[in-house]
């Protein structure tokens, strides 16, 4: 049986990942205008569209590896994904807080993802973690 732990950090991942996806539709006119003004030319958004696809499902895949089948490889990989994540997002914290709505769901997917990840490194998790892989 999965420990509580396991399970939060399942959910509140997956959370995480569903609120980046809603932040994603709510920004995607003023991600294409940066995307365009970076880049010249026409057809960009399949890729983007294609590139965000393949993001969101290599985080759900991490998160499932690991709540499910207890996958070292896939809990480091998402632990690597969400700390550069974090390194990248403080610096931009303040225009978070002055950007409405928008900016404070970022804020608050950040935080799901911290707390899932203390999670995900909880005693019992960490205990369940090793009793899974050696049977």
């Amino acid at each position: 049986m999965r420990p509580r732990s396991i399970m939060l950090f399942e959910s509140l991942s997956l959370a995480a990942v569903a609120l980046g996806v809603l932040i994603l539709a709510l920004t995607w006119n003023a991600l294409m205008a940066s995307v365009y003004a970076k880049i010249r030319g026409s057809g960009i958004e399949p890729a983007v569209i294609i590139l965000s696809a393949l993001y969101v499902g290599l985080l759900a895949l991490l998160i499932l590896l690991t709540s499910r089948r207890a996958s070292v490889v896939a809990k480091w990989l998402f632990t690597a994904i969400i700390v550069a994540e974090t390194v990248m997002t403080v610096p931009g914290l303040g225009a978070m807080v002055r950007g409405g709505m928008v900016g404070w769901a970022q804020i608050v997917q950040l935080l799901l993802q911290l707390v899932a990840l203390w999670f995900l490194f909880a005693a019992d998790s960490r205990a369940w973690l090793r009793e899974y892989r050696t049977t």
